[in-house]
């Protein structure tokens, strides 16, 4: 079992038990099996299939049509014996992993076995077995990660750095805050040369990629050459979660009604508050003649390698945002995608795919090329979520090696202004 070290909140919201064969408020049998969404992030439906055989069902939310808007689940069990063995049968589709996340005391996370996939009662399943070791054990479609650690762990640790400035960047529709981190410049000047605006968690199911930018943070934050040099020279602003809602409710976000945060950013006035808090910003960024690296964090990628979905060079606004991407990709050392490439797995070979554009499906990268600055560089990240390699060490390494290569790209001054 790979183990994450993450320290969970002090306010994490244990799931209430409800009895029931199917997941459901209000029910009551006299079944010795529990289970539970009924928590923070907690979602899908949950059906014990079996009894006798410690045999659960479990499908994803699916925000409607299935496919891409059917991935996040995530609950907790109870009543099964120490050393017992629970079979889990995931519904096959659009993201479903062989390897569950599992825990014990929503602290330390493992990956489970791999699963086989099987044919049960006319539908494919990927069936895994587990030992349980824990009165309660989680499951989780990915590595979760909430508010709760947001606010237990980068809001706490940011009160001893005077050049860091929490904000209330918004409110959801639901009236949840979303949170907001602004590192200053630190260098002799009161302006900053450069500006850089990160994000992650457009779609609530991709938690990877909140994880890797919560990572990131905390290099920056670090006392290390590359990120001090970075912290005098640029300001930067850094947004966990932004579908704050889905998240919490424990929904897949992507492909929502009307559309989702990835989606519709062309529309004014824009349907989300996050995303008409984020122009406004990163506008008045633009007038100020600062807005240089933007990158949207995004998941689950594939099971090979970090990568950028970056526009085609027809696509951009400039001839210079083409420049300064190839720049930063070698700063990076990332590299075009081929076939062999998706054989390996790693965290730290960063690459980088071409995608035309697609009517309709205006995103925050394609608003920030052609809204902001001619020389911005702007990125969607798909961290790859869902391999052995992705857990908070992974995912650490894989922020760590981005934090350097945006220190290098520009402290050396490789971004045309």
């Amino acid at each position: 079992m790979v183990k994450t070290s993450f320290i969970s909140a002090s306010v994490t919201l244990f799931p209430s038990l409800i009895p029931a064969k199917l997941f459901g408020k209000g029910q009551n049998d006299n079944r010795k099996i529990f289970v539970s969404t009924d928590f923070v992030n907690g979602g899908g439906k949950v059906t014990i299939r079996n009894e006798e055989l410690n045999t659960i069902r479990i499908s994803a939310h699916d925000e409607g049509g299935g496919g891409w808007s059917k991935i996040w689940w995530h609950f907790m069990v109870e009543g099964i014996n120490l050393k017992d063995e629970i079979i889990l049968e995931l519904e096959l589709g659009a993201g479903a992993n062989n390897q569950l996340f599992f825990s014990y005391d929503q602290k330390n996370w493992g990956l489970t076995n791999s699963g086989n996939i099987k044919t049960i009662d006319g539908k494919d399943f990927i069936v895994v077995k587990h030992i349980i070791r824990g009165e309660k054990t989680w499951f989780s479609y990915d590595l979760p990660y909430t508010p709760e650690h947001i606010n237990a762990i980068l809001a706490e640790k940011v009160k001893t750095y005077p050049d860091i400035e929490t904000l209330d960047f918004c409110k959801t529709k639901k009236g949840r805050q979303v949170s907001a981190f602004l590192l200053k410049n630190t260098g002799p000047d009161s302006d900053f040369k450069y500006g850089i605006w990160l994000q992650a968690r457009a779609h609530a199911f991709e938690s990877g990629s909140s994880w890797v930018l919560h990572e990131l943070m905390c290099w920056l934050m670090s006392n290390t050459t590359e990120a001090k040099a970075l912290r005098r020279i640029s300001q930067i602003i850094i947004l966990p979660i932004v579908d704050v809602d889905s998240v919490v409710e424990g929904r897949t976000g992507k492909n929502q009604k009307p559309h989702d945060h990835n989606r519709g950013w062309d529309k004014e006035p824009s349907f989300w508050p996050e995303m008409t808090e984020s122009k406004l910003q990163l506008v008045q960024w633009a007038k100020n003649g600062k807005m240089d690296l933007f990158i949207d964090f995004h998941g689950p990628g594939n099971s090979s390698h970090p990568y950028f979905i970056v526009p085609l060079a027809k696509d951009l606004s400039s001839a210079k945002q083409g420049q300064n991407r190839f720049k930063f990709f070698q700063s990076l050392d990332a590299k075009p995608f081929n076939e062999m490439d998706k054989l390996t797995q790693s965290m730290t070979r960063f690459y980088f795919s071409g995608r035309g554009e697609i009517k309709g499906k205006e995103n925050a990268v394609k608003w920030v090329n052609e809204n902001t600055t001619d020389n911005v560089v702007s990125l969607t990240l798909e961290v790859n979520m869902g391999t052995p390699l992705s857990t908070q060490s992974g995912y650490r390494a894989e922020a760590i090696k981005l934090g350097e290569a945006i220190s290098t790209y520009f402290v050396n001054n490789y971004h045309q202004k």
